[in-house]
């Protein structure tokens, strides 16, 4: 369940990648922004409940603060990274704890039960500087059953005197504990589930730098690009994900054959992000368009498309409809199993590579997602919108190939 949570973190700089430019300051304003999203996968698998509340408003002529509020409830069953004829069941904790931690059997089951609840607070100042300079300082905590998060973020933008343009400058540290429910620590790498043999907490550190630009090319045309750069230190395996060891003969589990899994203690990502926002004429409806690259040191590559069109209906009401394209490479170490020749009875851990993972979000993949937005004024200054979306995604190695997901968001601001 990690992309989710990694995906629903508070914003620190790294988020900025994603950022459209298009928001409104509103001078002597306060707003309160509110919000419930639901995700739930197919076949019983992640269910997630998130609420987020947030109020920000101008303290001083030059001075404006934000505070967030994040609530996570998460639930289901996750792949392991076990194959699926391996077998019996485990009582270790899932991929986000629940459970206990006792080892019922050597073989972990090919899907993983969890329950976890995530709280994240966030506060953002932002001061506006003579020349057109704007300097913001955010600080966030994320407290979780299994993870701690604690980051803080520094923002800078420049706009040229006409206002056309608009350079940012961000740089955003974040300090991780990792950690297994119940166990309070973290299993040895490439060791059997049934040894139990388990280390200290997990701890990661990552930085974050972004440069962006964004132009004003027209009264109608808004271009942004932006390049970031991440460089993680520190535990990145997964507590929780293991995979088997399958003989080659047969094509199925010997036994104790789980084994969890190893990845390398740093991991450098970039990504580039090409951005265009347009307002047809006459019909005054709104053209998104969004292209993303991403790479790492991992091997992993991907693109994301990403188009909305905003159709302006009457009384400041509007329709939109989204289409997301993604698509990515396998991590040079996923393996959906590792094979060995069970009748020349070596040991397994001599053969292991000194990373490995069968972590279907590591896997060649694409995924697809539709979707629809209504957003529509509600009394005096009351904005109030609704999203739709239908996600699937295809793998190309893992257990289980396909995911399928609804999203569904209702949120409510306030200005005052």
């Amino acid at each position: 369940m990690k992309p989710i949570k990694n995906k629903l973190t508070l914003a620190t700089c790294s988020l900025l990648s994603q950022h459209s430019g298009s928001a409104l300051a509103i001078e002597n304003a306060w707003e309160v922004d509110t919000s419930f999203l639901y995700y739930d996968e197919a076949d019983d698998r992640v269910s997630v409940a998130k609420f987020v509340a947030g109020v920000g408003g101008d303290v001083t002529d030059r001075d404006r603060v934000s505070i967030l509020t994040v609530l996570d409830t998460m639930s289901g069953s996750t792949p392991s990274g076990a194959v699926k004829t391996s077998g019996g069941s485990v009582t270790t904790t899932g991929a986000s704890g629940g459970g206990g931690t006792g080892v019922s059997d050597p073989n972990a089951s090919a899907l993983a039960k969890f329950d976890d609840t995530r709280l994240g607070n966030s506060l953002t100042w932002t001061h506006q500087h003579d020349n057109n300079w704007t300097v913001s300082y955010n600080g966030a905590v994320s407290i979780e059953n299994d993870y701690r998060s604690f980051s803080a973020a520094v923002t800078v933008d420049k706009e040229t005197a006409k206002k056309d343009y608009r350079f940012t400058v961000g740089l955003a540290g974040t300090y991780d504990q990792i950690f297994r429910v119940g166990a309070g620590s973290t299993p040895v790498p490439l060791t059997q589930i049934a040894d139990n043999e388990f280390a200290g907490e997990g701890e990661k550190n990552t930085t974050d730098l972004i440069l962006g630009l964004t132009h004003v090319i027209n009264r109608r045309t808004v271009g942004q690009v932006n390049l970031a750069y991440s460089l993680a230190q520190g535990y990145l395996t997964d507590p929780y994900k293991v995979f088997s060891v399958v003989d080659i003969a047969t094509n199925r589990p010997i036994d104790d054959s789980s084994y969890y899994e190893s990845r390398p203690g740093d991991r450098q990502r970039t990504s580039i992000t090409f951005q265009l926002n347009h307002q047809l004429y006459p019909s005054n409806n709104i053209i998104h368009g969004l292209y993303r690259y991403y790479t790492d040191d991992w091997d992993v590559n991907s693109h994301t498309f990403d188009f909305n069109y905003r159709f302006n209906l009457v009384d400041t009401n509007y329709f939109e409809t989204r289409l997301r394209l993604y698509a990515q490479s396998k991590a040079s170490f996923y393996q959906n199993e590792f094979y060995v020749n069970n009748t020349a009875g070596l040991d397994p851990t001599t053969l292991f590579p000194e990373y490995i993972s069968a972590d279907y979000r590591l896997d060649d993949m694409y995924s697809v997602t539709p979707g629809i937005r209504y957003g529509r004024e509600v009394g005096k200054d009351g904005h109030l919108r609704a999203r739709l979306e239908y996600m699937y995604q295809s793998f190309k190695h893992s257990e289980f190939d396909t995911n399928k997901a609804i999203i569904f968001q209702i949120a409510y601001s306030k200005r005052f």
